[in-house]
């Protein structure tokens, strides 16, 4: 690598020994053997201090982080320069973005349709005051997560389970006790019980969002972006919105995306069992790459209750959000 302005060397990117892994697929002895243990805490990795004299190594500009920051964006190039080992900075070479499909008005759209969604939700976005709406390009370190997982069930109950798709899967006990009501009015033979002891086998691209904070950011439920769509990283496709830097490192993004494994696991797992008894999830992580995307924020307020939505701005896809459970009147 070297500079454009005086032809100075400014480093050399190492290449990882051996044969290069194929996106999605583990990097032989990734996980050690050792299942994700979802009650010992993520170890926060701090980023290394940045330099005081930083340089952008893609046009030799001078950079102004923030203090903590892990990922910075060169304001004259738009490159992405993060902190290695030792305190070197070095540039991104998988840096992406997603361009912004949609406008404000569809944005809302795409979130009002997701909040009415549901048998026991009426008129929700009617009823609800439009809050602050903005649209920023956040940073995603997107991880290709290979995920095994052993779980034992029992199926035949008569009824799956119910579960919100936006409220982290609490169940809609009213809405369940009915189902079984009218199942059982139907059919008074006890259903057979069966023991289930299965694998999950899959493979997801899990976004974790670079930024510390940014928690109703980040897309549950096993959402993926359309990387199909992605383009090289080019700030001048922003259109004058907010472009984010990070501050959350690519290793620490590994380790957050094993806990998100963990809720893939045990989602995929509940759609086949009636009652979910136990499982162990083995998530193996390989390098990613940084995504910009642009997403919709959307604040709202319902019955006096501050809530939130999130939409890819590139999908129109609502990828994090608060909803009432309840709201017919």
């Amino acid at each position: 690598m070297f500079c454009n302005f005086c032809g100075a060397q400014q480093g050399v990117i190492p290449q990882a020994a051996g044969a290069p892994v194929a996106p999605g697929m583990p990097a032989p002895g990734a996980t050690g053997g050792q299942p994700y243990n979802p009650a010992v805490a993520v170890q926060q990795a701090a980023p290394p201090p940045m330099p005081q004299n930083l340089k952008c190594n893609s046009c030799g500009a001078p950079l102004k982080p923030s203090s903590g920051l892990a990922v910075v964006m060169c304001e004259y190039c738009g490159a992405a320069t993060t902190m290695g080992a030792g305190g070197a900075a070095q540039v991104i070479q998988k840096h992406f973005m997603l361009a912004s499909a949609i406008g404000q008005e569809q944005a809302l759209n795409a979130g009002g349709q997701w909040l009415n969604k549901g048998l026991l939700r009426r008129k929700v976005a009617e009823t609800s005051d439009l809050g602050n709406t903005v649209l920023k390009f956040v940073p995603y370190w997107v991880v290709p997560t290979t995920i095994v997982a052993d779980y034992v069930g029992t199926r035949g109950a008569g009824v799956a389970q119910m579960r919100s798709e936006s409220t982290g899967g609490k169940l809609l006990g009213g809405a369940l006790f009915a189902l079984q009501a009218a199942g059982a009015a139907q059919n008074r033979n006890t259903p057979q019980v069966t023991r289930v002891r299965d694998r999950i086998q899959v493979s997801k691209n899990i976004p974790i969002v670079a930024v510390r904070g940014y928690t109703k950011y980040q897309p549950e439920g096993g959402y993926e972006f359309n990387e199909a769509a992605k383009i090289n990283f080019d700030k001048r496709q922003s259109g004058g919105a907010q472009v984010m830097d990070g501050d959350v490192t690519e290793a620490e993004a590994k380790q957050l995306a094993g806990g998100q494994a963990q809720k893939v696991a045990e989602r995929e797992a509940k759609r086949r069992v009636d009652s979910l008894e136990s499982i162990q999830v083995y998530p193996t992580m390989t390098d990613g790459e940084l995504l910009h995307v642009p997403v919709w924020f959307v604040e709202y307020t319902h019955k006096g209750k501050a809530m939130f939505i999130a939409i890819d701005g590139n999908a129109g896809h609502v990828m994090n959000g608060e909803r009432p459970a309840v709201s017919l009147w």
